[in-house]
């Protein structure tokens, strides 16, 4: 059934399949930005969450205070969103190696769809979401109260246990081994630096 392709045909055929993977790779934004330990921010969820924070914030900006609404523009307030951004994403990272220390994966999965229902249970949210996020619910879901409910979780957790969450969070990002590719960036004292 299987013929020999041959060398020189074998060779153009892998070479297709990973120029075919790069290009995937590349159009989905799939590459990492940044490195927390082993486990990679990806530029793809990094954009979404970036992007909704500028359609909110020109929204907010052009409604309660149009006479600033060009602030938004500015490279260093959009250099600011960027790092927080950023930063919320490596924070999740941390927040979600804690839990998994602390419950199993269908026990956490279990208490963040009950926190997240919560939110968005019998709302029509849709329309809301879109005007102000340009998101849809379950990106909203995924990029906002999927992490949302796993900061709470965790908060929970060690004030049960008298923990202040603040204090490990602080503790956790200065011994954190963080590598960030995204251009203008660097982690320096457990934060994210925009570099000058």
């Amino acid at each position: 059934m299987f013929k020999f392709i041959g060398k020189k045909k074998s060779v153009i055929l892998v070479s297709a399949v990973i120029f075919v993977a790069i290009v995937a790779v590349i159009s989905f934004r799939l590459y990492p930005i940044a490195f927390v330990g082993w486990q990679p921010v990806i530029y793809g969820n990094f954009s979404k969450n970036y992007d909704a924070e500028i359609f909110y914030s020109t929204k907010f900006l052009s409604t309660y205070n149009k006479s600033n609404a060009d602030i938004i523009n500015s490279l260093e307030i959009r250099n600011e969103i960027k790092r927080d951004r950023l930063e919320a994403l490596i924070e999740d990272i941390l927040i979600s190696n804690q839990l998994k220390v602390i419950f199993s994966n269908s026990e956490l999965d279990s208490q963040i769809n009950k926190n997240v229902s919560a939110v968005i249970e019998g709302k029509d949210i849709k329309k809301e979401i879109e005007a102000l996020y340009n998101l849809s619910v379950s990106e909203f879901t995924k990029y906002f109260l999927e992490p949302q409910a796993r900061r709470e979780i965790l908060e929970a957790r060690m004030r049960m246990e008298n923990i202040n969450f603040n204090e490990w969070l602080a503790s956790e990002k200065k011994v954190a081994k963080v590598m960030i590719f995204l251009p203008g960036f660097e982690w320096r004292g457990g934060t994210v630096i925009v570099r000058k």
